[in-house]
């Protein structure tokens, strides 16, 4: 009953953000999508790409991955995921930093709180990274600088694991967090280029990052352990927490490299808030 309560919640919620016919039937074969894939177990094959406005955003989404696009979007404008607290919301800040920038919602959130915003959006999976693209240069947004790699622990190539059904869904090991829905099957394998968060600071001339998002399903830590020259010049992070074990990891890494955590969310892939005690 709660879970049918939020999906009438959140369906209202995007029918108020929707002015125009069209896109109120785009949302209507969304939401009949999202309904078999997410109750039925069914997989939408076609990969069409179609445009849905959604408040002041024009929307661009693959067919087989919309319901998942509409998940991530809900997340971001509905429940303010990665943005709780006032201080990480960018209206006061300049550069933000965006490891695993997905299609691009947490940057158009971003950019609706603060226009003068720089941030640097960094996704690796290849149809994903084309949803991103749309959705920024479709908007017309500027100062955003897209990034089609994976950020870990080395220069170079590396295997990457997506399900090309679930966009939200892409890292080193998929297996590390726990999904009883998943099929194994769905998981494939590609190679992605991949660089180290030093140097891609290094290479686009970055010396001070406002907020460090990381949203890398599992790869946190890593991530982190390869940062840790830079991270004295990194002012606030928010970290979407995934095994236990690395969340555990990451707070005592970020801790240990003068950051002080103010806010642990309950939820199991809630984030972490982290603000730099004494930042560069």
């Amino acid at each position: 009953m709660e879970k049918d309560a939020q999906h009438k919640n959140d369906i209202l919620f995007l029918k108020r953000r929707i002015k125009d016919k069209n896109s109120l039937k785009r949302l209507n074969e969304i939401m009949h999508d999202w309904v078999l894939v997410r109750e039925k177990h069914q997989i939408i094959k076609s990969k069409n790409i179609f445009k849905i406005r959604i408040g002041n955003y024009n929307l661009f989404m693959r067919k087989s991955g919309a319901s998942s696009s509409i998940d991530i979007y809900l997340e971001v404008f509905k429940d303010k995921h990665h943005m709780k607290l006032p201080a990480f919301q960018g209206k006061k800040d300049k550069i933000v930093v965006d490891l695993g920038a997905n299609e691009g919602y947490y940057a158009l959130g971003m950019k609706a709180n603060n226009p003068q915003l720089k941030i640097i959006s960094v996704e690796p999976a290849p149809e994903t990274f084309q949803i991103l693209k749309k959705n920024i240069r479709g908007n017309r947004l500027k100062d955003v600088v897209l990034i089609n790699k994976a950020v870990s622990s080395k220069n170079g190539k590396i295997s990457f694991e997506i399900v090309p059904e679930v966009t939200a869904i892409g890292s080193l090991n998929i297996g590390l967090q726990k999904r009883s829905w998943l099929d194994k099957k769905k998981i494939k394998k590609i190679t992605v280029s991949s660089i180290t968060l030093p140097e891609l600071c290094r290479q686009l001339k970055i010396n001070k990052i406002d907020i460090l998002k990381i949203d890398v399903e599992g790869a946190e830590l890593d991530i982190l352990k390869s940062s840790r020259s830079i991270m004295k010049h990194v002012k606030k992070a928010v970290i979407e927490k995934h095994a236990p074990q690395i969340t555990k990891g990451c707070i005592e890494f970020m801790k240990n490299n003068g950051f002080k955590l103010i806010l642990q969310e309950k939820e199991r892939c809630g984030d972490l808030y982290f603000v730099n005690k004494s930042p560069d």
